[in-house]
């Protein structure tokens, strides 16, 4: 079973820095593993190579964190091959594993500013809808304004043919008023009139009778 080291002790036996080291794990320089430690936090444990074999053979055998630190020579795992429990498919694995991980805790980060810029978008938008809408408006006022003035005319002279209808209604009402008034003297004139005619009867009767000779009165002449 394959040994595994941490970042900060492959940094000290090959004499660079750790960002060197996860550097050249990203790159497929040097194999490993990235896992969730106990804190869940991804950490890189890494396969030695004979670089790194020859670096831990010059430094002490006991390190203030890991303890002693003894490979044997067939822990010694190159950068084509990987020989650990997980089979060499893990291996080949790690740097998809770590890039979509990588990609994934971009995406958390990145999410909040392209909602934010996504909303100042939209805000924009509607903003420049807006505007265009009031040049727009802006544009039709003169057609508004003469619509306005059209409709304003068109009311005036309707109110002014209803006042000239008025009136008109006014004098045909007196009209048919003083009408009614001669009626009514007409029928009192002809019921004058049909009394007289009586009267007039009665008395050309009467004056014929006094006209009558005497002796037809004797005789009872007619």
């Amino acid at each position: 079973m394959s040994r595994t080291i941490s970042v900060k002790e492959a940094a000290a036996a090959l004499g660079i820095t750790p960002r060197a080291v996860t550097y050249r794990l990203e790159k497929g320089q040097l194999k490993g593993t990235l896992n969730k430690n106990e804190f869940g936090v991804p950490e890189w444990r890494i396969y030695p190579n004979k670089e790194i074999m020859a670096g831990l053979t010059t430094q002490p055998e006991t390190t203030p964190t890991t303890g002693p630190i003894n490979f044997e020579p067939e822990d010694v795992v190159e950068a084509e091959s990987v020989d650990g429990p997980e089979g060499p498919e893990a291996a080949t694995q790690t740097e998809p594993r770590f890039a979509t991980e990588f990609q994934s805790l971009v995406e958390q980060c990145v999410r909040p500013l392209v909602e934010e810029v996504k909303a100042q978008a939209l805000a924009l938008a509607e903003k420049e809808r807006i505007i265009e809408d009031q040049k727009r408006q802006l544009r039709l006022l003169p057609d508004f304004q003469r619509q306005a003035e059209q409709e304003r005319q068109h009311a005036e002279e309707e109110r002014k043919a209803a006042e000239l209808r008025a009136l008109e209604i006014e004098a045909l009402n007196r009209q048919i008023a003083a009408m009614e008034e001669q009626k009514r003297e007409l029928e009192e004139k002809a019921t004058m009139a049909g009394v007289l005619s009586k009267d007039v009867e009665e008395l050309k009767a009467t004056v014929e009778k006094l006209q009558t000779p005497w002796w037809k009165k004797v005789f009872g002449g007619s």
